[in-house]
């Protein structure tokens, strides 16, 4: 890994970025955001210019998927060393063309500009839309998408789909449809996990071919384990000194990969049973053709009850039929005591759902 660090801090000494083709340098850089019109690559300027700059620090916006969203510092050194270890997992290579399809604003978008400078992969840049290889024509080794993004291209773009050869998904759970339609698919797919915290991913687990597993396996150095709460920490010297104590509730192998079974701020005590709500969506994604999601109201008896929050409408008959088909896919203290309609499911600007946002 030494070695590679070496190699890493060289990148950073020279400054230097492939953008859509050409080379971008501190020394071109004002030419270069004077003849740019392309939007996201504008975006890409405006931090490569930070990044070149003395302080040895960046700036990044949390997701706001566990609270307030909020500023935070941390050291260009280990968001190098973060790009590098995806590079030597999945083996990106010198020359490699790499697609940014996510903001810079957020950790994702900005991982993937720095790892196309450490690993001197090509960045091309296209739209931050929910198709964003619409427009592409050129094969790319390299990319990194949400969930939304990819379902819209298997919707309306399947045919560009082998222009990706390797594509990380990340930023929320993968619903078990999307993961069924990605296993005909020839690119390489993996779901990442990860946080601001830990500068993007810090395991991948892949989602089809071969070698397709329900177990994320950490990186290098990465060290995972449970606290009283069976939630994961994470210890990635790399990354930052002290571990990071997440709310995933989790499980973890004797080869120290771990499966995440759910959110414990989000777990649902009914009649003391703990419901996991992610996993009940799981159970019964395929009943429905619009958002929805799994929450809860308080209850005098039970503390709290399951309740449903959906887009769609249901008439009479259909409603009778949902309960039937949940009863059938639910254990009987999973299944929903309300069914309530909702105009709209609230997300994130990092694209996950906003569960504390619902509001009837």
């Amino acid at each position: 890994m030494e070695n590679e660090i070496v190699k890493a801090m060289n990148v950073w000494t020279s400054h230097t970025l492939f953008l859509n083709g050409k080379l971008l340098t501190p020394v071109n850089l004002e030419e270069q955001c004077r003849i740019e019109t392309n939007a996201l690559a504008m975006q890409v300027l405006g931090f490569y210019r930070e990044w070149i700059g003395e302080n040895d620090e960046i700036s990044l916006q949390t997701s706001g998927s566990t609270g307030k969203p909020k500023k935070m510092q941390v050291l260009k050194q280990s968001m190098i060393e973060s790009a590098f270890a995806t590079g030597q997992f999945l083996r990106l290579g010198k020359g490699m063309k790499a697609l940014l399809c996510l903001s810079p604003d957020y950790i994702a978008g900005k991982m993937m500009i720095v790892r196309a400078m450490v690993i001197s992969m090509d960045l091309i840049t296209t739209d931050v839309s929910a198709n964003p290889v619409e427009k592409l024509e050129t094969p790319v080794g390299f990319s990194a998408m949400v969930p939304l993004q990819v379902n819209q291209i298997l919707k309306q773009s399947p045919d560009k789909f082998h222009l990706i050869k390797i594509l990380i998904i990340g930023g929320s759970a993968i619903e078990q449809k999307l993961e069924n339609d990605l296993q005909n698919i020839e690119t390489q797919c993996y779901h990442t996990y990860g946080m601001t915290e830990t500068l993007s991913h810090i395991a991948l687990r892949p989602i089809n071919g071969t070698n397709r597993s329900d177990w994320f396996t950490p990186f290098e150095n990465i060290h995972v384990s449970l606290d009283q709460r069976a939630c994961l920490v994470i210890t990635a010297p790399f990354v930052q000194k002290d571990p990071v104590i997440t709310n995933d509730i989790a499980e973890i192998d004797e080869g120290n990969r771990f499966k995440i079974h759910g959110r414990n701020d989000h777990v649902i005590v009914s009649a003391g049973r703990k419901i996991h709500p992610e996993e009940v969506e799981n159970k019964i994604r395929h009943l429905f053709n619009k958002p929805f999601i799994i929450s809860t109201l308080k209850d005098e008896k039970a503390g709290e009850t399951v309740v449903l929050y959906c887009e769609e409408k249901f008439g009479i008959k259909a409603l009778y039929q949902l309960w039937k088909q949940l009863s059938e896919a639910l254990d009987s203290h999973e299944i929903p005591r309300q069914i309530i309609h909702i105009e709209r499911i609230p997300f994130l600007e990092s694209g996950k759902i906003d569960r504390k946002g619902i509001i009837i």
